[in-house]
């Protein structure tokens, strides 16, 4: 996340922030929250990398923070201080997305989509979007969820078994990976840029 991070800055003049999701729990919303509104308050986008994402519920959690939209501005004395929304993330965002990505991995483009929230770029996500209800056996080495709730589109479209294709289609070369470049990334540093 660090080299990621520092990529980012780099590539972008230091405008653009970078958050990592590293599951879809508690711990990694309160960590992306930190961040965007801590040491990426001023920045002017900021990228959202879930690839590599087990899932878990945190698709509308984090929907919800990405889709904050800017109505106030704080001005005593004629000095602005801040804004409102002050929980939220008002400004351009980007996400990246691969095969790697699982359930609510998929959930989370799928409903930064149906917002309008930004792009979504890398890689096809499979669809594997279905809640699941975890059960552990009495030997409690044996342990596994069964689907239990189908998310459906709003055309009527379920999400298991129907994968998410990236806005912007991006492949990470084994070459380029080797050389410790990210094309994904570099691709959302280029379209957030755009957006400025």
């Amino acid at each position: 996340m660090k080299k990621r991070n520092a990529q980012v800055e780099e590539l972008s003049g230091g405008t653009i922030g970078y958050v990592h999701v590293r599951g879809m729990n508690d711990a990694s919303f309160r960590q992306v929250y930190s961040d965007a509104l801590g040491k990426h308050a001023d920045k002017d986008a900021l990228i959202v990398d879930t690839r590599f994402n087990g899932g878990g519920w945190l698709h509308d959690d984090l929907a919800t923070f990405l889709g904050g939209k800017m109505y106030a501005t704080f001005l005593p004395r004629g000095q602005q201080i801040g804004h409102e929304p002050l929980s939220k993330w008002f400004r351009p965002s980007a996400v990246l997305i691969g095969e790697g990505n699982y359930s609510d991995a998929h959930g989370f483009p799928f409903a930064y989509r149906a917002l309008q929230l930004g792009l979504t770029i890398g890689m096809p996500v499979p669809g594997t979007m279905t809640a699941v209800w975890w059960e552990t056996q009495i030997n409690r080495s044996i342990y596994f969820g069964i689907p239990q709730v189908g998310v459906q589109d709003m055309e009527g479209n379920l999400q298991e078994n129907y994968q998410f294709e990236p806005d912007i289609k991006v492949k990470n070369e084994y070459k380029a990976v080797a050389e410790g470049r990210d094309q994904q990334l570099e691709t959302a540093v280029e379209e957030l840029m755009k957006e400025k």
